[in-house]
């Protein structure tokens, strides 16, 4: 008998229920899909009778009572249900919307939890995740959970990219302050969702997910300006740097030669036209800024064939005003550049390599590139 309930629980055919048991549970389910909470009432006793201790028989129960508006009854059949265990998930819809009604965050952040767990992906989940976001407290509750590592972290993360305005900034708040307190997160869904919000042209919120979640310790205008950052990190980066190889064109970040540190941006060019070697997105703010960099060659001297330009993305406009560059100092070059107060939202900095004297290959490094704003005053 207990097999035969299993086996019509399990079966997309139509069947009806001879012992109760879990396919009771299901037509009970069932019926309140289709708005007969009565029928539901019968078979959830039904499935009580013969399954008392499977949750879902009780949470059957308390449904059908639910949508009858036997409230007290409802309440004490969801009670006997959540001490059966947590996976039941009107159970835990259930606690989830009385824990928000009453304002009790600890039993909302758990309920919270174990739907995500459960990997449920509804409007209800979708509503507490946003009302988790709206208040201080609820931020700190997320920020504790994305603290845990949960397998739930990636989706939360992922799902960045498609909010807006107040809902945005509300799960940013969780986010930055669960990476403050030490949360490892998935660099690969932030990434994912930088650059879903570049390409619906909101490149100041993909900018500050991803400093946010994932570069903290980072330059506010210019991502890894000195080639030092963790490779796993940077391949997912949108803003990191985006090496260009090709016949005549080699890039690569090595160790520097002296007098730079580190590791920095090798350029190894044969091409006798100049040459991009390097490119990154930036978000900035219209404003005066200086751009500054080193160069070197193999034998510790500048590399006067390498050079840096900031242009509006997608156009050819140059937004340097060349009059205020400043001359090389030793192995230092730096730039003064504008960026427009309109129709320059997205910028892009290139590193460059001259021609080099009859196709020969020449070889230079680059590094500690540097934004920063220049007061106005």
């Amino acid at each position: 008998m207990s097999a035969a309930d299993r086996l019509s629980e399990e079966s997309l055919a139509a069947h009806k229920s001879y012992f109760g048991g879990q396919s009771a549970t299901r037509e009970a389910f069932q019926s309140l899909a289709d708005n007969n909470p009565r029928a539901a009432l019968t078979q959830a006793r039904r499935a009580i009778q013969s399954d008392p201790i499977n949750p879902a028989s009780t949470s059957a129960l308390a449904s059908a009572n639910l949508a009858l508006g036997n409230m007290q009854a409802a309440y004490a059949a969801f009670s006997v249900a959540g001490h059966l265990g947590w996976r039941d998930v009107p159970t835990q819809l259930f606690w989830l919307a009385q824990a928000l009604a009453v304002n009790d965050i600890g039993v909302a952040r758990d309920r919270l939890d174990a739907l995500l767990r459960l990997d449920i992906d509804n409007d209800a989940v979708d509503a507490a995740l946003a009302s988790f976001e709206q208040t201080s407290a609820g931020q700190q509750a997320l920020a504790s959970l994305l603290q845990r590592d949960p397998p739930w972290a990636s989706r939360v993360l992922g799902e960045t990219g498609k909010l807006t305005d107040g809902a945005f900034a509300g799960r940013m708040a969780a986010i930055s302050l669960a990476a403050s307190h030490g949360a490892n997160l998935d660099c690969g869904a932030v990434g994912a969702a930088a650059s879903q919000l570049i390409v619906g042209g909101r490149i100041g919120d993909a900018k500050t997910l991803w400093r946010q979640a994932c570069d903290r310790n980072g330059d506010v205008y210019i991502s890894d300006g000195g080639f030092e950052t963790d490779i796993t990190k940077a391949s997912h980066n949108p803003f990191d740097w985006r090496l260009q190889n090709s016949g005549g064109l080699g890039t690569s970040i090595v160790s520097a030669p002296s007098p730079l540190e580190g590791h920095a941006l090798r350029i190894d060019s044969s091409n006798t036209v100049r040459t991009i070697a390097a490119r990154q997105l930036m978000a900035l703010s219209p404003g005066t800024y200086r751009l500054s960099w080193q160069t070197a060659l193999e034998g510790g001297q500048a590399d006067d064939s390498i050079d840096a330009f900031v242009r509006c993305a997608g156009t050819t406009s140059m937004v340097y005003r060349n009059d205020d560059s400043f001359p090389a100092r030793g192995n230092a070059v730096a730039k003064i550049f504008t960026v427009p107060a309109s129709d320059c939202p997205i910028q892009e900095v290139d590193i460059q390599k001259a021609a080099s004297a009859s196709g020969n290959n020449e070889t230079g490094w680059v590094d500690n590139i540097r934004v920063a704003p220049i007061d106005a005053s």
